[in-house]
């Protein structure tokens, strides 16, 4: 390669034998000549084998496992990636886990970096850089305590330079419960499938990913039985104690056809599945999104839709004045779905349920559940201040 730049991270040697004769040698050593230089790792020889050579050189560039020194951040995060720690973890909870580990990695950023030149200082000063997103400042330092302290017990690195930096002060958002009259007023002029869905999410307290899979296989007793799914490769099922009018509610969709209708059609449609609580007006079970979505399409759609969010706009925004809540902007639109969770909370504190009681019963942290028990003296008063506003406890029927 006489005359010719060689490519990031390869080292070329000439050896002159006695003699006379001269050798030629390549390696890949990135990191060459610093404190983060690895073993060198013998290439095909780019005179004799060009092709073989430059195969090669891509490789080691695109395969993790080969591209960054022993004791750098870069193989640090490789050897966590591949751990049954990290693989543990739920689909999405790798994938955030990701977009932070990828930041690690970069050549550019730390990956190159040896694991014990890492200092608190170096972590303060990339949190600061991203003081703008505080959520994702958080995250990233979420993300290498979480490494570190995996690989402190395996003697890939003696401290956590985590562990001193604080997290960046991010505003106590969180999706907003809905009140009384929010709940009656979706019974009573919501589509059918959406009134099934507001109740099913208030009497379990779960996520949307949890209730599109909800069936009568998993009713026992006086409840039912939930593994979530964000969080299912490291918990197990737990059983939701629900009270006797919801779970005669459940019972009961477990035998009864949702009857749907629509301005189109010449008559009411039934749909029936016996394997589900909630399914589209075509009897599929439906996906996160697409639930998200037919409710969006109520809101937006219909007049009554369309009131709804009209008067929520208007509470919500004389609440927030008066509380100064910091809010998911979502909420400042319309009641969403994951406010149910909350409003489910709120309901068992009325009916006398503490917050540990509430915790074990949805399968929730007592932080959590705290997280939304901040609403509940404030979610009494309505948005004009004339009456109490009461959430629905469990056990009222229609």
């Amino acid at each position: 390669m006489s005359g010719v730049m060689l490519p990031e991270g390869v080292e070329k040697t000439t050896v002159k034998k006695k003699g006379g004769k001269v050798y030629t040698y390549y390696y890949w050593n990135p990191g060459r000549g610093t404190d983060r230089e690895g073993d060198r790792i013998k290439l095909p020889n780019a005179d004799t084998d060009p092709k073989a050579f430059w195969t090669e050189v891509e490789r080691r560039r695109v395969a993790a496992p080969t591209t960054y020194p022993a004791g750098s951040v870069g193989d640090l995060v490789t050897r966590y990636r591949d751990s049954e720690e990290f693989k543990s973890n739920s689909d999405g909870t790798q994938s955030n886990y990701e977009v932070t580990m990828r930041r690690f990695e970069d050549r550019d950023n730390w990956g190159l970096v040896a694991v014990r030149d890492l200092l608190p200082l170096v972590v303060q000063t990339a949190r600061d850089a991203m003081k703008d997103t505080p959520v994702m400042a958080n995250q990233m330092l979420s993300v290498g305590r979480t490494i570190w302290d995996w690989a402190i017990p395996l003697g890939l690195a003696t401290i956590n330079p985590f562990d001193k930096v604080k997290d960046l002060d991010v505003p106590d958002r969180g999706h907003v419960p809905w009140p009384a009259w929010v709940i009656e007023d979706v019974r009573t002029h919501a589509w059918p499938d959406l009134v099934r869905m507001e109740r099913l999410g208030i009497m379990t307290c779960q996520r949307i990913s949890d209730l599109i899979r909800m069936g009568p296989e998993h009713r026992e007793h006086n409840g039912i039985w939930c593994r979530p799914k964000k969080t299912r490769k490291r918990r197990r099922s737990f059983h939701i104690p629900l009270a006797t009018a919801d779970a005669l509610e459940l019972d009961r969709w477990a035998e009864t056809p949702v009857t749907f209708t629509n301005t189109r059609w010449l008559k009411p449609i039934d749909r029936f599945r016996g394997d589900l609580y909630l399914y589209s007006p075509k009897g599929a079970q439906y996906t996160a999104d697409g639930l998200r979505a037919r409710y969006g399409r109520w809101l937006a759609d219909t007049q009554e839709g369309r009131a709804l969010r009209r008067r929520w706009k208007e509470w919500v925004a004389a609440q927030v004045k008066k509380y100064e809540w910091d809010i998911d902007p979502d909420d400042a639109d319309h009641p969403t779905i994951h406010g149910l969770r909350g409003t489910g909370i709120l309901a068992r504190a009325e009916v006398g349920y503490n917050v540990d009681q509430i915790a074990n019963d949805i399968g929730m942290s007592r932080q959590n559940v705290e997280h939304y028990m901040r609403f509940k003296d404030q979610m009494k008063v309505g948005a004009e201040g004339q009456q109490r506003l009461r959430l629905v406890s469990s056990d009222k029927k229609d």
